[in-house]
């Protein structure tokens, strides 16, 4: 932490028995992810319990294009007025409604794919994103230090937080395996090497806390320990 920076605190935002929403709080306030569609509500009283008001959000981040992480973002932007930044790979799911297909990557997304499709909840409403995101966006214009970056493989256009505390979100990236709760796979993702590169991506700058959409959060050194072959942390690195 440089001097006289505030330290950056992250709000984890329970949405259901595993879904996760997050608020990154320092000189401003961010919200990564919102939950399937209906869930503003639930996310707003979070917010006002850490002392947050919905229009002191700066900026909304979605970590992918999937509707329980996409579902609330465009009735989030009208109570706040923050814009909402979403990858531009997965720019069409928001704009369209739909998530489209997903890819089970094994039993476990076979079964919670079936009931997903039958419960409807891969549609929300579409809107058209204010920000598109590239390889990397910086957030300090937003009071936050750190940056947004391109980690595909659960869809195309996957991105990850690394905050400047060493902490990081990233989404669907990481899943907690069936029964372990050990950091695994996704259930469902496009490309599963990518997925690992991408998990090699965020650990190769990050040695804190994972935060990941589902579970968790788990120790950098956990994920590392469950997905070998990636690199130690330097010591010289944020």
């Amino acid at each position: 932490m440089y001097a006289g920076e505030q330290p950056i605190e992250v709000i984890t935002i329970r949405l259901g028995l595993t879904s996760r929403a997050y608020l990154v709080r320092q000189h401003g306030a961010v919200l990564v992810d919102t939950g399937v569609p209906g869930r503003e509500g639930a996310i707003v009283a979070r917010m006002k319990e850490a002392g947050i008001h919905p229009h002191d959000l700066r900026l909304i981040i979605l970590t992918h294009g999937h509707a329980d992480h996409a579902g609330s973002a465009r009735a989030l932007r009208e109570l706040s007025g923050a814009p909402v930044a979403v990858h531009r790979d997965d720019a069409s799911m928001v704009r369209s409604g739909r998530q489209g297909a997903l890819v089970p990557t094994g039993t476990a997304g076979l079964v919670l794919g079936a009931l997903y499709g039958r419960k409807g909840s891969a549609h929300f409403h579409p809107f058209e994103p204010d920000i598109l995101l590239g390889d990397s966006f910086a957030l300090n214009e937003y009071g936050i230090r750190g940056e947004v970056i391109h980690t595909p493989g659960h869809t195309d256009g996957s991105v990850s937080l690394l905050l400047g505390n060493g902490d990081a979100i990233v989404g669907d990236l990481i899943f907690p395996s069936i029964p372990t709760g050990r950091p695994g796979l996704p259930f469902f993702a496009g490309d599963p090497e990518e997925v690992r590169a991408s998990i090699g991506k965020v650990l190769a700058f990050q040695g804190g806390t994972i935060y990941p959409g589902h579970g968790g959060p788990f120790s950098s050194a956990r994920v590392r320990h469950c997905f070998p072959g990636n690199p130690p942390k330097s010591p010289g690195q944020a």
